[in-house]
Formats: C-alpha cells, sequence, structure tokens
C-alpha cells in the first residue's frame, strides 16, 4: 500500500499557509477551497494519514476533557487548476487564534 507523499515528512505550500486556505461547511462536512481559484472550486481531499496519534497524558490540567491527541494530513487536488497542496489537522501545540477578520497568524 503506498503511504501518502511517499511516506516522507510533508507540509503545505505558501499557497495555503496563512489563512490562504479558506473553507465552509455544508450541513457538518467541511470544504476547503482553492486558494488559486477562489471560493467557487472545492478541493478533493485524494487521502489521509494519522500523523501522531497517542493518548493524552492527564497531567495535562489545561485540556481535560481531550482524550487523544492526533495530527492527521490531508492531500488535497483541485481538478480545475490542478493545485495539489497538503493540510493537517491538529488537536496539538497553538489552539487559539483571532477571528480571520482579525488576523494575528504565529
Amino acid at each position: 500500500m503506498e503511504k501518502m507523499n511517499s511516506s516522507k515528512c510533508f507540509h503545505g505550500s505558501e499557497k495555503i499557509q496563512n489563512g490562504k486556505l479558506t473553507g465552509s461547511t455544508d450541513t457538518d462536512y467541511f470544504y476547503f477551497f482553492c486558494p488559486q481559484c477562489g471560493d467557487t472550486q472545492i478541493l478533493r481531499i485524494l487521502d489521509f494519514q494519522v500523523i501522531y496519534e497517542t493518548p493524552t497524558k492527564k497531567i495535562r490540567d489545561e485540556r481535560p476533557k481531550i482524550k487523544r491527541d492526533f495530527t492527521i494530513g490531508f492531500e488535497l487536488y483541485c481538478k480545475k487548476c490542478k493545485l495539489r497542496d497538503f493540510v493537517k489537522i491538529s488537536n496539538r501545540g497553538w489552539q487559539e487564534g483571532k477571528l480571520k477578520n482579525s488576523v494575528s497568524y504565529k
């Protein structure tokens, strides 16, 4: 079985970083919009990989309800402009911020 991105460590490109990758929900499903085509083109998720997963250590008092730490990587593709990129979703690390209109990314 072939692993996503040939098992290499991957990061999203500059095309999706710093708030350029956006999305929306339809009922309870989330869709990413192509940063090159705009919010009229939805990116397809070609594959995913669990990059990190472990039970949460009970020492972390600031996160008492989190059952496990995880990072999931997604391979994204735009059928219109052929953009191929990666994004990760995680509950580890920096978990705070501001609304998009008052951008303050680290």
